[in-house]
């Protein structure tokens, strides 16, 4: 497997239930647990998991799901490395891995509410039409609340694109591709992009 950006080729990629590996537009990311030259991001991202957070040191449950962060330049192979890392997760996460592109083909955000949509449709849920963008994001929450699914949101703007679509749930896992940090976003374990490693 190579290193390269797998690109959905749309505003919101095809997010996917059940246990099967993410789906792209484009194909398909297999199951294997390695990305070449990407050995070390890969084990870090797969501790950062059972890692401690801050909610729990201070002996309190955590509020929200996880966040798990893939930072890098656009063609650094950051969507590779998330989608590989999350197909790996399948048997912790049973009712499934969700996947949306939060930024369309002319490089904008995409709207919450729209992103929102996309996952409630992945998940079998009806959504009223012209619904507010915060009526749908609380719709997403109600329907992550009983769920444990690993959310992968690629190509995230910011913070707070990220955090409105952040189930209230520690039994999900967020994992979000960026260019940088996701600055206000609390207890975050990011996971940067350099060079390739030496083989």
């Amino acid at each position: 497997m190579t290193d390269q950006v797998v690109d959905t080729g749309g505003a919101s990629g095809a997010g996917v239930t059940g246990v099967a590996p993410a789906r792209t537009g484009r194909g398909r990311v297999t199951g294997e647990d390695t990305l070449l030259g990407r050995e070390r991001e890969l084990a870090a991202l797969h501790e950062d998991i059972g890692r401690t957070g801050l909610d729990t040191l201070a002996g309190q449950t955590p509020p929200r799901a996880r966040v798990l962060l893939v930072a890098g330049r656009p063609g650094s192979g950051r969507t590779a490395l998330a989608e590989t890392f999350a197909a790996a997760l399948t048997e912790r996460y049973p009712d499934g891995l969700l996947r949306v592109r939060l930024t369309d083909p002319a490089g904008a955000p995409v709207p919450a509410g729209d992103a929102a949509r996309s996952l409630l449709a992945d998940l079998g849920e009806q959504t009223p039409a012209g619904a507010a963008d915060d009526v749908l994001t609380e719709q997403l929450r109600t329907a992550l609340a009983t769920r444990r699914v690993l959310l992968l949101l690629d190509d995230a703007h910011d913070a707070e694109q990220v955090d409105e679509l952040l189930p209230d749930n520690p039994a999900c896992l967020l994992l979000a591709v960026a260019t940088g940090p996701l600055t206000g976003l609390s207890d975050v374990r990011p996971c940067t992009l350099g060079g390739l490693e030496r083989q």
